[in-house]
């Protein structure tokens, strides 16, 4: 018999679900920090080979004899440089970070209070979710439910009205109720 004082308790494996970010998010994204990587490499580039001419020229002319490599001739220029290219590419991929979380909650808040509205009742603001083509589609999307929605209710206040003019007979009279009330079904069930 097993003693259940002495059984260890087994730890609960909690297995995480991957989530997977839209690809048609993440390429505008991915061009920019590319965009920045090569930016800061022309830089680097073209400040480190007008200097490394100067610098080697000056060798030339001195003597590089008293040098072991030309490492040592370079070393530090070039570790100032790798370190200024290192930092420049931190701070603008830091910056575009930042920005891209902006633009992102802009949006989300944006949406969430386009739908709130709605749910107040208000059916003909526009979205107007911001720069980022996901949130844009989005907002369209919601733009034209809430549009199709404004043109049932529209369409069910005329047909209302028209009913509360009368002039009918009783029979047609449920039979268009009933229709209008299938109508008012399909917006708010």
């Amino acid at each position: 018999m097993r003693n259940p004082a002495l059984q260890r308790a087994r730890p609960r494996i909690r297995f995480t679900r991957i989530r997977f970010v839209n690809p048609r998010f993440q390429g505008p994204a991915v061009l920019a920090f590319a965009a920045i990587i090569v930016i800061g490499g022309a830089i680097f580039w073209k400040l480190v080979d007008s200097e490394f001419q100067r610098v080697f020229l000056h060798a030339a002319i001195r003597g590089h004899y008293t040098f072991d490599s030309a490492y040592d001739i370079v070393r530090g220029l070039l570790s100032r440089h790798l370190a200024g290219l290192f930092l420049g590419v931190f701070l603008a991929g830091s910056v575009l970070v930042l920005l891209l979380v902006a633009a992102t909650r802009r949006g989300v808040g944006k949406s969430v209070d386009t739908l709130r509205a709605s749910a107040d009742g208000d059916l003909s603001t526009p979205t107007g979710t911001g720069p980022i083509g996901e949130f844009d589609r989005f907002g369209g999307k919601i733009d034209a439910a809430r549009s199709e929605t404004l043109t049932s209710v529209q369409e069910i206040r005329s047909e209302a009205a028209a009913l509360a003019a009368g002039g009918m007979p009783p029979e047609e009279f449920r039979l268009r109720w009933d229709e209008l009330k299938q109508r008012i079904r399909t917006i708010a069930p």
